[in-house]
């Protein structure tokens, strides 16, 4: 008896499979975590201790004893009336006018992203993004074969007028180009938010060259200053913008709802992609969301993480400026991140890999975020999972790692 060959199974599309770099570490500081200590500047999560775990309890109770079908299939685009409630948040806090008929939820706002991948994207095809962009919609859609153009960012989001040469030297190229991907507020991993005239001119480059845009609004509910910022979607007038939404960032990432919404042809699509994927969202998340939703509880649960992560981004900038003033790291006013820019001559991959096994700190290597091979001495910092009293000490740790590395 002999084992089979396993590799010949396989199909192409393994060849364009990666790891994950923020999964790869997670493991890795999880295992460090068993043996000592370790301030993690890692993960990108809301803290545990301000979710409402309590209220869940309660809700999750109510809804057992009370949905007769919490533990059957849902339709696959979502429970009715979350949909309903979703197309009424999106109004409220987007300034979005829809329905629930054009919203699908999903699987977190991952599969979302998957979703379009399937329904757009073919080999070959061309995606614009900015660089860095997030690192696992990045390798979500190298496995369908596109090829993934980075557009660089400055202090103000997408450096547009750039985006726009990237479209006519591609054009005039003959590149089938599809999309344009962006996360304009609290980008992951930068932490910077894209300004509103920036977000106008966008929405008129989709319009002149005729491409769509995916929004990620991940993170538009974790706004810490005051900012004249609108979602593109509630200021497309042409149906061009595709908008996935997330409630993890702020309800909690194991909840795993997330929504797609867009113009009804894409939606069918999605709809069609969809039922065969998953049958549904996780019917109970579904319905402790929608009962957060109906009961007002969103914008308490929000109030409390902005709060608690203003106090933990202001102490984590106010480190950096302290320990490592001579180095560039980026000002978020949203979201969970920020970049910081280590010596020239150093290796993140290395310096995160030391920095953990000597100093007890962990970080994620921002390489993968960016598409051109850059940003080799880039690292992304969380600071909404950090204990409060312990992100000086971290920052002062990695402060000490590139004074030992910059001697060498």
């Amino acid at each position: 008896m002999t084992k089979p060959d396993y590799e010949k199974f396989f199909s192409s599309r393994i060849n364009l499979m990666s790891p994950s770099p923020i999964r790869e570490a997670v493991s890795k500081i999880a295992y460090k975590s068993k043996i000592k200590p370790v301030i993690s500047f890692a993960a990108g999560e809301p803290d545990p201790d301000v979710l409402p775990r309590d209220i869940y309890a309660k809700l999750a109770s109510e809804i057992f004893l009370n949905v007769k079908k919490i533990v059957n299939y849902s339709p696959a685009e979502g429970v009715p009336d979350l949909r309903d409630e979703i197309a009424k948040f999106m109004k409220e806090y987007e300034s979005v006018e829809t329905s629930g008929e054009n919203i699908i939820v999903t699987v977190g706002g991952s599969q979302a992203l998957d979703i379009v991948a399937r329904i757009m994207l073919e080999p070959g095809d061309i995606v614009l993004t900015e660089n860095p962009s997030y690192v696992n919609t990045l390798l979500c859609w190298r496995h369908y074969g596109v090829r993934i153009v980075g557009t660089p960012m400055d202090d103000e989001g997408l450096r547009t007028d750039l985006l726009e040469e990237n479209i006519k030297k591609l054009k005039n190229e003959g590149r089938l180009i599809k999309l344009v991907y962006t996360i304009p507020t609290g980008q992951n991993p930068s932490g910077i938010t894209m300004s509103m005239d920036r977000r106008k001119h966008l929405l008129e480059i989709a319009s002149k060259y005729d491409l769509l845009v995916v929004e990620d609004t991940a993170y538009n509910h974790l706004v810490y200053e005051k900012a004249e910022i609108k979602p593109l979607r509630s200021m497309d007038k042409e149906g061009r913008v595709i908008y996935v939404g997330s409630f993890s960032k702020v309800l909690g990432t194991g909840l795993r709802i997330g929504w797609l919404e867009a113009p009804e042809p894409i939606i069918q699509k999605i709809r069609y992609s969809k039922q065969p994927m998953d049958m549904c969202a996780p019917v109970p998340s579904q319905y402790i969301v929608l009962e957060v939703l109906r009961r007002g509880l969103f914008g308490k649960v929000k109030a409390k993480a902005i709060e608690s992560y203003r106090v933990k981004r202001d102490l984590m900038l106010s480190a950096l400026d302290k320990y490592l003033p001579e180095l560039k790291h980026t000002r978020p006013v949203a979201g969970m991140f920020i970049l910081l820019w280590l010596p020239e001559k150093l290796d993140s991959f290395k310096f995160a890999d030391m920095l953990l096994d000597k100093y007890d700190v962990a970080v994620i290597p921002a390489a993968p975020f960016f598409v051109d091979g850059s940003g080799r001495n880039v690292i992304r910092l969380n600071f909404s999972m950090a204990k409060p009293e312990l992100i000086e000490e971290g920052v002062r740790r990695i402060a000490s790692l590139v004074e030992e590395l910059s001697s060498k």
